[in-house]
């Protein structure tokens, strides 16, 4: 088995957290005008965290069950969402928010779920 394909999920989740990085990076003046409300931007980012998070932790972590996979995933993008939020206190015109924390938390949960449900409904 290549490594590629062996360590796909968690390539895939480090490479999201790289695109969370980068556009929490960009200095508030420079943010386009036309962006979806930021803690919708936060939602959606997070639940695609959440989603590959889950994945990973469906198949290489908890081979068993839902719940874990759905509570490891949540935890990690909560953890890392206070990361992100730290960071963003350091670029310019941008600000650590804890409502952003909130929507990027409840993101990576409902990620999560979606993920499991659809994942399960394949299974049975």
């Amino acid at each position: 088995m290549s490594l590629l394909k062996r360590y796909k999920r968690p390539i895939l989740v480090v490479v999201w957290m790289a695109v969370i990085f980068t556009g929490s990076s960009v200095p508030g003046d420079d943010m386009p005008s036309d962006l979806p409300p930021d803690y919708l931007m936060h939602f959606l980012e997070y639940s695609i965290l959440g989603a590959l998070a889950s994945w990973w932790a469906s198949k290489d972590l908890f081979r068993t069950g839902v719940r874990l996979p759905i509570v490891f995933a949540t935890v990690f993008c909560s953890l890392y969402a206070v990361l992100d939020e730290i960071h963003q206190f350091f670029v310019p015109g941008r600000c650590m928010d804890p409502r952003d924390w909130v929507a990027d938390t409840l993101g990576g949960l409902a990620g999560a779920v979606i993920l499991m449900l659809i994942l399960t409904s394949l299974e049975g």
